[in-house]
């Protein structure tokens, strides 16, 4: 059988194709109600419906349910309609028959989505320096992402962009050439606005026992080298480098402004060439290239995304800091200038972190908190799993005594806990096969309850892939957690009755299925024994 989640969205798809074909419906399409005496799943699409059309909810709500009910009658035990919202009830056969499908198949089961190839690029920090924790939230949020949409079977690509060209660059090697004027003896004056953390020196030695030919390059690559190492500790490895000095060195900035004037979109003014965005929405139109004769950084931007684009890709996400809100309209007004279809770009800001400990960090290089200094200290799966417990576009306090917590009231480890139990309940039962006709015999209140919580999994799945919000998980393995552990302090699994105790071995098969599938996604590792 396939999710259950997936056959009610398909089905109801189909009939709001049918009687409303004029009508855009946005995904997804149910909810999981607050209360559950309100079913497994609620739509509020005959809402939707009624506000558009002038008409009443209850009245389109019933008309959409007949429907639902034909197509779906062995899969529901019931139909609600409470205030325009349908609410559905699956029955007890169809609950089994998905933790029968979860056992029986592989993540297959959840891969509903047509096949798209997305380029996700993220984190993108100017090689300037190690990555600060800021940078690891965006790092551990952009990979979470790319996991989610490898489960659910798209093809991914996770790009890093370079910025090595502009001001910043300049900067840097300024302060990298000083800092070997100061370990050969020599009087050093570090530039206004210069790098001054202690990673400067380290280069600065290696440029000096190295002696290479192009300095800069190599202080790019010191760096690069740098952030590679430690999105490698946090457990993140990029498919591809795409480097801004190669977009203009490969004439695809020039091409894209080639492009832009073809449509009469670019004209010159006090020596500089300018874009209308105007035309677009925007308060004022932007200089692509300066009176110098240098690309503006935003120039480039256009040409990568254009580039993007001529690769062949069906989606784009960009995740950005927050310093970048006030570009986001700028971007997608040269993306419409393009061409190309606005909704097929997808930018996520993610929020600022900061720290709350009792101590210090270990070290402190510059005045930024490192990335590899939190991962040091806390480990990555600890890590990777409190980066994602706020929503991106909330600050994040990241604390550090909370997230070592060897307790229930850690929610990392109240959920591998929960994995490392059922492992243990499996181990001590020492059956390696059961037959799957012993589902048959769930049926008791807590046992059906574990059930419907295994059937909101795809929800929550297509929840992520929607609002690209990866802290759904993170909430959902808690709920799924909270009821296996309640579950396993008021019921005996291994007992004499053994038609019972097969039957909630196969349950607990499915639950520990469910959680380690969604602890890979968040890419952590779950344990067997704690």
């Amino acid at each position: 059988m396939e999710s259950l989640y997936w056959q009610a969205s398909t089905i109801l798809r189909e009939i709001l194709k049918e009687k409303f074909t004029a009508l855009k419906i946005s995904s997804p399409l149910w909810e999981v109600p607050a209360r559950r005496k309100f079913g497994d799943l609620a739509t509020p699409v005959a809402l939707r419906i009624a506000s558009l059309k002038g008409e009443d909810a209850n009245l389109i709500a019933q008309h959409i349910a007949q429907d639902l009910e034909e197509k779906m009658r062995n899969s529901i035990d019931k139909l609600q309609i409470v205030s325009g919202f349908i609410n559905i009830f699956f029955s007890l056969d169809a609950l089994r028959e998905f933790l029968k499908a979860i056992l029986e198949k592989d993540k297959s089961i959840f891969q509903f989505f047509p096949q798209k190839r997305i380029l996700l690029e993220f984190v993108s920090a100017n090689p300037t320096g190690p990555l600060s924790i800021a940078h690891g939230r965006q790092a551990v949020v952009g990979d979470v992402l790319a996991n989610l949409y490898e489960f659910l079977g798209q093809k991914v690509i996770r790009e890093y962009y370079i910025n090595d060209v502009g001001r910043q660059i300049d900067l840097l090697a300024e302060s990298v050439k000083e800092r070997m004027k100061e370990k050969r003896g020599e009087k050093f004056r570090l530039p206004e606005e210069g790098y001054l953390g202690e990673y400067v020196k380290e280069v600065a030695q290696q440029a000096l026992e190295k002696n290479p030919l192009d300095l800069k390059r190599f202080i790019i690559s010191s760096i690069l080298e740098k952030i590679k190492e430690d999105l490698k500790k946090i457990g993140i490895n990029f498919t591809s480098w795409v480097s801004q000095e190669r977009l203009i060195k490969e004439k695809k900035v020039e091409r894209v402004i080639e492009i832009l004037r073809k449509k009469n979109l670019i004209y010159q003014r006090d020596g500089a060439l300018w874009f209308s965005s105007t035309k677009f929405g925007d308060d004022k139109d932007r200089v692509l290239r300066k009176s110098d004769g240098e690309f503006t950084y935003f120039a480039c931007d256009i040409a990568y995304h254009e580039d993007k684009i001529t690769r062949g890709f069906d989606q784009l996400v960009n995740l950005w800091g927050p310093d970048h809100h006030g570009y986001i309209g700028r971007v997608k007004n040269a993306f419409k200038a393009l061409g190309f279809d606005e909704e097929i770009l997808n930018i996520v800001i993610v929020q600022l972190v900061s720290l709350k400990s009792k101590e210090k960090m270990s070290k402190r290089k510059g005045k930024i908190f490192l990335l590899s200094d939190l991962v040091d200290d806390v480990g990555k799966d600890v890590a990777r799993f409190y980066y994602l417990t706020r929503r991106n576009s909330s600050h994040l306090e990241f604390n550090l005594e909370k997230a070592k917590e060897v307790s229930f009231d850690n929610p990392l480890y109240y959920i591998q806990y929960a994995y490392a139990r059922i492992s243990s309940i499996l181990k001590k039962a020492s059956l390696e096969e059961i037959d799957f006709n012993y589902i048959t015999y769930l049926k008791e209140k807590k046992e059906i309850e574990l059930l419907r919580e295994l059937i909101r999994f795809p929800f929550c799945l297509e929840k992520i892939y929607y609002f690209l919000e990866p802290v759904f998980l993170i909430e959902y393995l808690k709920e799924l957690a909270s009821l296996f552990h309640k579950f396993y302090e008021e019921e005996k699994v291994i007992g004499e009755d053994r038609k019972k105790m097969y039957a909630r071995l196969l349950l607990l098969k499915g639950v520990r299925k469910i959680l380690g599938w969604g602890l890979n996604i968040l890419g952590i590792e779950p344990k067997e024994r704690m």
